[in-house]
């Protein structure tokens, strides 16, 4: 298995670390100063930094990877394609829209809710069409890439900052080349707009957009890095606008060219003594991977489509590093920029969590203990896994570490600190979906196991919707699946406490966060799968009686 540190010091000499490049902390000369007869010196650390704390996070992913067996072997795929749907209905639920007995045990349906959300948001994809109008700079440039990386780069932080701005001139230029990094700077500017969330912003967002489609034949044809990063800031732009299908459908496109761009480079591929292929990616490349891996993941869990094989990869490519060189720059409306250049610990911590979801479902889903006539809730496997889980949770840096217990403050620096809690709890309620499902198929509560779980369910999504329902929706590039899971997450639990007498000791508490479900969920009528479901939500709850 590829770990992250297996030729990496925590601490580069002061020469490695002014080239940017990898130092591996040989005493008293690293290997490059030995080589180059360089003065090798190392600073000593002052104290935990955001980049000690990316380091242990590093490590510890890789740590928590072994202890799930990951390294082991790993879980299949979660995309499941359409044609293995049937084979699976004798198993396990899933608490996923993507499954009929979800919605048969759920909503009394016959019919698949992801399959029906594809055609009712396939109708809108037809009738959207850009503004064929010219583009007025309310906002210039300048201050819609500084909105881009103060909003939506901290999710997928694929792009050098300095060589975006340096590439801004390229916007004086009346006519287009047809190239992939004309592409790459027009939909930073295009999210730029979206992330802006006023008419001038929107409607500038519209035209770059048009102006990057008109070009984007070039980033079709090529395999190159600009031509992920290209498809990878699509999928971020029709996910901003709440378009999920032309969201995963440049996900699609990006993860095979990422395994095309992979391949074709076999100077970069080594084997470790394990035998294992290690695939030495440059660092905006290993960014590239990753964001895909998780866009990848998101869609899949609530969508339908083939498997691109990108997750295949996962064990064999090292994580990034986020290592920035600070740039400021100057005459802008928004010239502070700590904030922007301070690396952010959000990208590792949400690779981490994803592998943590991935593996929940895949053990709660192929566990041995479920049968179609047997109870599913196996209390000792929900309890490893929320072990491995409170493990990613200590490893987090103290710059978005969460406070489990206490309600989250709104004012938040970024999005990604509401989403991060928001996963965590959302990850428990998978441990303990088995358990839920028990309840909902039997109406009983039959073991003093199930009362505990049952409690910890609706505490974890009490927990789950502060976090989740107070995301900022222009900040939030996966906006339809997060919404999903709010969707589903409700729904299971109001079904939950309908089949069963067991009452809850909090329920003013969990009437509000059902409600503040209702609230996020209306807030995102643009979508009109988000509007049905929401629909029948409604139904749902006003069938308790």
């Amino acid at each position: 298995m590829a770990t992250y540190n297996k030729n990496r010091s925590k601490v580069a000499c002061t020469v490695c670390r002014a080239r940017k490049t990898r130092c591996d902390g040989a005493k008293p000369k690293c290997s490059f100063c030995l080589e180059n007869g360089c003065v090798c010196n190392y600073e000593a650390p002052q104290g935990p930094t955001v980049e000690t704390n990316i380091e242990t996070i590093l490590t510890k992913i890789s740590a928590i990877e072994i202890c799930l067996g990951i390294g082991v072997q790993s879980p299949p795929s979660i995309i499941v394609p359409e044609s293995t749907r049937e084979k699976d209905r004798s198993g396990l639920p899933s608490l996923t829209i993507k499954d009929d007995q979800f919605a048969a045990i759920i909503f009394d349906t016959d019919f698949n809710l992801s399959t029906h959300a594809r055609s009712l948001e396939l109708q809108r994809a037809m009738a959207y069409e850009n503004s064929g109008s010219v583009a007025i700079f309310r906002h210039s440039p300048h201050e819609l890439v500084q909105l881009f990386f103060r909003h939506s780069y901290n999710w997928f932080p694929i792009l050098n900052k300095r060589e975006i701005f340096e590439k801004l001139p390229l916007m004086q230029n009346t006519v287009r080349t047809g190239s992939s990094d004309s592409i790459l700077l027009l939909m930073v500017l295009a999210i730029g707009g979206l992330n802006a969330n006023d008419a001038i912003g929107i409607f500038q967002a519209e035209e770059f957009h048009s102006q990057a489609l008109a070009i984007l034949g070039c980033v079709l044809e090529e395999v190159s890095l600009q031509s992920v990063q290209c498809l990878i800031l699509l999928s971020m732009f029709y996910g901003l606008k709440i378009m999920p299908m032309k969201a995963q459908e440049y996900v699609s496109i990006g993860c095979i060219k990422m395994q095309n761009l992979i391949e074709i480079r076999p100077v970069n591929k080594s084997v470790d003594k394990s035998g294992d292929v290690i695939y030495d990616l440059e660092e905006y490349e290993t960014r590239a991977f990753w964001s895909l891996f998780i866009l990848e993941s998101e869609y899949a869990g609530t969508l339908h489509f083939a498997n691109t094989g990108l997750s295949s990869y996962a064990n064999n490519i090292k994580f990034p590093s986020l290592r920035e060189e600070p740039y400021h720059w100057p005459g802008s409306p928004e010239s502070d920029s700590s904030s922007i250049d301070e690396p952010d610990p959000h990208f590792l911590s949400e690779i981490g969590v994803r592998k943590i979801i991935d593996r929940t479902c895949y053990t709660v889903n192929n566990s041995e203990s479920y049968t179609a006539n047997r109870t599913s809730f196996a209390p000792i496997v929900a309890k490893e896994l929320q072990s491995q889980l409170d493990e990613w949770y200590h490893c987090l840096p103290d710059s978005i570490k969460f406070d489990k217990s206490k309600v989250l403050v709104t004012n938040t620096r970024h999005s990604t600190r509401a989403l991060i809690r928001a996963q965590y709890f959302a990850t428990v309620m998978l441990m303990y979906w088995p358990c839920m499902m028990d309840i909902i198929v039997t109406g009983e509560c039959q073991t003093q196991e199930h009362q505990e779980a049952f409690k910890i369910a609706i505490d974890s999504y009490i927990q789950l919707m502060l976090s989740a329902t107070s995301v900022r929706l222009p900040e939030v590039p996966t906006t339809w699946p997060h919404a999903i899971s709010v969707f589903a997450m409700t729904a299971t639990i109001i079904r939950m406490t309908q089949r069963t007498t067991l009452a809850y000791d909090k329920p003013e508490e969990l009437e509000s966060s059902i409600q503040h479900a209702f609230a996020f969920l209306e807030s995102i009528q643009s979508s009109p799968s988000i509007r049905y479901f929401t629909v029948i939500l409604r139904n749902l709850y006003n069938s308790r009686g």
